[in-house]
């Protein structure tokens, strides 16, 4: 392969396969950034923890709500 030009196209060829792996990759990364920052998908992984935060958040505020009214009587 001491030809430069035979050399010249099979660099030629390695670098259009690198560049559509790297295509393919890109691809993949950006569906994976999309579903983690989502926060449809955190829910549906553990809806009942976010569930029960949901919870928990609503009563903490209610709760507080309840005390000012209560002291402004």
């Amino acid at each position: 392969m001491s030809d430069p030009a035979e050399r010249v196209a099979v660099l030629r060829d390695r670098v259009e396969q690198e560049e559509k792996e790297l295509e393919e990759a890109v691809k993949e990364l950006a569906v994976a950034v999309r579903r983690s920052v989502d926060p449809g998908n955190w829910i549906r992984e553990k809806p009942v923890l976010w569930m029960t935060g949901a919870l928990a958040v609503g009563w903490w505020v209610g709760s507080r709500t309840g005390r000012r009214r209560r002291a402004r009587r």
